[in-house]
């Protein structure tokens, strides 16, 4: 296993800054993972650990080793790319074992090592299948198969699932996170999908427009943000922004516009006092119809209900804003009438607001 270090990479591509002062610490044999948005520079971070793209600036370390300069073929990590890339024209077999023959194995090592990695994925007796005889699911197995036969110390895997439809890529995750759990490997995974990023992490970065803006666990990154951009983007939430009245009890009074929200910082090192402009954070599940005293409570009426199976999206209308709430399907909401709501004053979480 090998701890991997980004040291201020910077990188650009014209006027485009696709890693700006990137700085990373991941352990070893973590699950960890880069999340955000189309065009936020986190393949080209995941390229600049294989050695794919050169640095403008800045160290990766492999341990203590410096391998800033080293090729992609000198580093041993493995690479999984969003469309497979196998060979069309191999077998199964002959795409697993390409890495191995290019790197001078016997044909009874390579045998041997394919066997054990296509039982590994639970590919076994597809060996002389071609890619086109296989289905998503598969040929991701294949990709993830060759990627792991040459035993690399780093696994790399650029949104491995995003071809798959929604119920295969769900079991995938499971699959996938098991598998890295009894090898043990090191493993580095690019996504833009949320769900993807909470349930299989140990620890998530998130990266915005070249920037790695918050790195926690998942818990963490959805409970305590570090930035509005990170608490809008991880979960669905309501968005209400204030001038911060009073401070009472590790509590804070804000007046957002035509009504008055109790909250807690979401970091004390934030220096969040009394007359700055902070957004609060209504995440959809802490909302409840149960009102004690000491909630913030809300008269409001039901605008829209949407059914997702075991919930009930609800838009909740409240003076001039918009609610977004989250009850249990079983719970009867009628649209068009009156409704009051209350959320907890430690959910409301506050964050400075910068205005864009």
């Amino acid at each position: 296993m090998v701890r991997v270090k980004l040291e201020n990479v910077c990188k650009k591509f014209g006027n485009v800054v696709a890693a700006d002062n990137v700085c990373l610490d991941i352990f070893e044999g973590e699950f960890f993972t880069i999340l955000g948005p189309s065009g936020c520079g986190k393949t080209t971070t995941l390229r600049i650990i294989a050695g794919l793209e050169r640095v403008d600036s800045g160290k990766v370390l492999f341990d203590d080793v410096d391998v800033t300069n080293i090729p992609p073929y000198l580093r041993n990590t493995g690479m999984v790319f969003q469309n497979y890339a196998l060979w069309p024209h191999m077998t199964v077999f002959d795409n697993v074992a390409f890495g191995l023959k290019i790197r001078k194995v016997s044909r009874d090592e390579i045998r041997r090592r394919v066997k054990e990695v296509l039982e590994l994925v639970k590919l076994s007796g597809l060996e002389n299948r071609y890619p086109h005889q296989l289905s998503g699911g598969q040929q991701q197995r294949v990709a993830l198969a060759r990627a792991l036969v040459i035993e690399p110390k780093v696994l790399l895997l650029d949104e491995p699932l995003s071809n798959l439809d929604a119920k295969l890529r769900v079991e995938m995750r499971s699959e996938l996170k098991s598998l890295q759990r009894k090898l043990k490997i090191t493993t580095i995974y690019v996504t833009h999908d949320q769900d993807e990023a909470l349930t299989l992490s140990d620890r998530v970065a998130i990266m915005n427009n070249g920037r790695i803006l918050q790195v926690s666990t998942p818990i963490d990154i959805y409970n305590k943000p570090r930035d509005l951009f990170v608490a809008s983007f991880i979960g669905k939430c309501t968005i209400l922004t204030g001038v911060v009245q009073n401070r009472s009890d590790g509590y804070l009074e804000v007046k957002c516009d035509d009504m008055t929200l109790w909250g807690v910082p979401a970091y004390e090192d934030l220096n969040i006092t009394v007359g700055s402009r902070v957004a609060c954070i209504l995440r959809p599940e802490n909302f409840k119809l149960e009102v004690s005293a000491s909630d913030n409570v809300f008269d409001g009426y039901v605008k829209h209900v949407s059914f997702y199976g075991s919930r009930n999206e609800v838009k909740v209308a409240v003076r001039s804003s918009e609610l977004i709430i989250s009850f249990d399907s079983s719970v009867n909401i009628d649209v068009n009438k009156p409704i009051k709501i209350a959320i907890p004053r430690d959910k409301v979480i506050i964050l400075p607001y910068h205005a864009t």
